[in-house]
């Protein structure tokens, strides 16, 4: 377990703001692909399970990206 300082806890609320970051833009992102009908993308959004299942994918991938990049640094 780390330390429990201020440094460690401002640390650890800016990789939690950083993380609502991504996922929010994600979802905010993919609204604007569909709305603007960037490469045509707006038929497969347009169903809302399909548009839910694009972006936990990206979110997936933004967090297996995370943890490669962690991993890479150690």
């Amino acid at each position: 377990m780390p330390d429990l300082t201020l440094q460690n806890f401002l640390k650890e609320v800016g990789l939690r703001l950083g993380a609502a970051v991504v996922v929010v833009g994600t979802f905010f992102g993919l609204g604007y692909v569909n709305r603007t009908d960037f490469l045509g993308l707006s038929r497969l959004l347009d169903n809302r399970l399909a548009f839910f299942a694009v972006a936990f994918l990206l979110v997936g991938v933004a967090s297996l990206g995370w943890i490669v990049f962690q991993r890479g640094k150690t």
